[in-house]
């Protein structure tokens, strides 16, 4: 849970967008990562979440998994999301949730070894956006699905990755 925290203080910190929507790291077991954010700081104009909040959530979620995995491999880098796409499926109607897993439930093999012979390495990620309480089960269907390609540069390197 330390290392949660550390996270969260961190996104925070290094990313005023997620204070100012209120992004809550809930929890992390080593494959999913589970954010929150209130309706109350996404909403748009039609009282649903604005689909920038909702985006932005959600790339939160994949870049803190990044973070996590990393630490929990005992690895540092530089994490940048290169490419990022959202389908919005159904409005966000009340507080909402992010849910983002590591593919195959654990870090490829390829990724580990192209960051540690190239320094870099990428991997994609899905996340699913459900609407409720965290702590709820989820409902059958998300309500919106990002899909993007993270990029890991080692932090030996004091240059910003190449994508």
């Amino acid at each position: 849970m330390a290392q949660l925290s550390a996270v969260q203080n961190r996104i925070h910190a290094e990313i005023p967008l997620s204070r100012a929507l209120g992004i809550e790291l809930h929890s992390w077991d080593g494959s999913a990562l589970l954010v929150s954010a209130p309706l109350e700081l996404n909403s748009n104009h039609q009282g649903t979440g604005f689909g920038g909040s909702v985006y932005s959530v959600a790339v939160t979620a994949a870049w803190a998994l990044m973070e996590l995995a990393l630490a929990d491999l005992g690895l540092k880098g530089n994490v940048v999301v290169q490419t990022g796409s959202i389908d919005y499926l159904e409005p966000v109607t009340s507080d909402f949730y992010a849910i983002c897993r590591v593919p195959g439930d654990e870090i490829p093999a390829r990724f580990r070894k192209g960051l540690a012979r190239h320094g870099k390495a990428r991997l994609d990620l899905t996340v699913e956006v459900f609407c409720g309480a965290p702590n709820t089960s989820p409902q059958a269907d998300p309500v919106a699905v990002f899909q993007g390609r993270f990029v890991v540069q080692d932090a030996r390197s004091s240059i910003a990755p190449q994508l």
